[in-house]
């Protein structure tokens, strides 16, 4: 494995992060990581397509950390670690505790770490070594804000506590036939 290089991403915009806690579906230790969807990454590019080419040469085949999104045309970038990442808010400090918000995919952030090259079992590559997060722009929760009204479509009636209450005796007696 060649030298590491630190990298700083652009600012973009967070797909499936798992960056307040890991995620164990693969790995029981977990992992810390998130893919970032960025619309200029040519100069971080170039940065690890220079680290692989000193590692491996000129000719070798070597996996790289990004790919386009062909809907978009963004560059989307995976970076991980298996420690969990200092997170910092858009002023450059570090937060610390109940400071961090929940982190949900959309949010813009930016990230950085080290550029690092791998060769296991005849696979060679770049990764990108997940070691700190700027918070631009969070987004937590469920950020589902329902419909807009349309004209003239089917208006549900009002749901009043008597209606309610008659709904859970319904319920009850369902529940005692059975």
């Amino acid at each position: 494995m060649g030298a590491r290089q630190k990298f700083t991403s652009p600012q973009g915009t967070a797909i499936y992060p798992h960056l307040n806690k890991p995620d164990t579906q693969f790995n029981p230790d977990g992992i810390y990581k998130v893919d970032l969807s960025m619309e200029d990454a040519e100069s971080l590019e170039t940065l690890c397509q220079n680290a692989a080419i000193s590692e491996f040469g000129n000719k070798a085949k070597f996996r790289m950390p990004f790919r386009q999104d062909e809907e978009s045309g963004q560059t989307i970038m995976k970076v991980k670690s298996k420690y969990a990442p200092k997170i910092y808010d858009s002023t450059g400090q570090l937060m610390l505790g109940d400071q961090i918000p929940q982190l949900w995919g959309g949010s813009t952030l930016k990230v950085g770490g080290y550029i690092t090259t791998y060769s296991v079992s005849g696979s060679k590559g770049v990764s990108l070594q997940l070691t700190k997060v700027q918070v631009i722009n969070p987004v937590s929760g469920n950020s589902d804000d329902g419909f807009d009204s349309v004209d003239g479509g089917y208006v549900a009636e009002e749901i009043t506590e008597e209606a309610f209450e008659d709904d859970e005796q319904v319920e009850v007696e369902k529940a005692d036939r059975f």
